[in-house]
């Protein structure tokens, strides 16, 4: 009987190369996905601080305002609550496409068995080593006390 060897270094391939390359591009696309859901939300909540600003505005220069209901200012008052809540949902229903486009990647990458370990945290960008905390970090110019 023969004990298995296991390579310590595998080669990559041109095709495993390409998978790599693949994935990394979906990962990009994920990304954008993710980015462009957060540009949505703060662009409604600018846009709507700019519509309230508007109001405001209107509400004061409205002769209207002091004799009865001013219809302007309630309009726009209403269109602010209405654009920040319908960027809000949009912007989060993009967020969570790129996150289940990135959840359903990891599942593929890890999967994968054209890809070695290394290839599959060059796919992820994930750094070869992975860092996780051993202690508390105090700096040092605060003094603990036991109160």
């Amino acid at each position: 009987m023969s004990a298995a060897v296991i390579p310590i270094r595998v080669p990559e391939s041109r095709e495993s190369k390409a998978a790599v390359e693949r994935y990394q591009d979906a990962y990009r696309a994920a990304e954008k996905a993710i980015a462009f859901g957060e540009n949505v939300r703060l662009g409604g909540m600018f846009l709507g601080g700019v519509v309230f600003i508007v109001a405001v505005v209107a509400f004061v220069l409205s002769p209207t305002a002091h004799s009865g209901i001013p219809g302007v200012s309630f309009l726009l008052f209403a269109g602010t609550v209405l654009l920040v809540s319908i960027s809000h949902v949009l912007g989060r229903g993009f967020c969570v496409q790129g996150q289940l486009l990135k959840a359903a990647l990891d599942a593929d990458v890890n999967s994968s068995p054209f890809l070695s370990n290394a290839q599959r945290a060059k796919a992820m960008s994930l750094g070869t080593q992975l860092w996780a905390p051993t202690q508390l970090w105090v700096p040092d110019n605060i003094a603990l006390r036991a109160a």
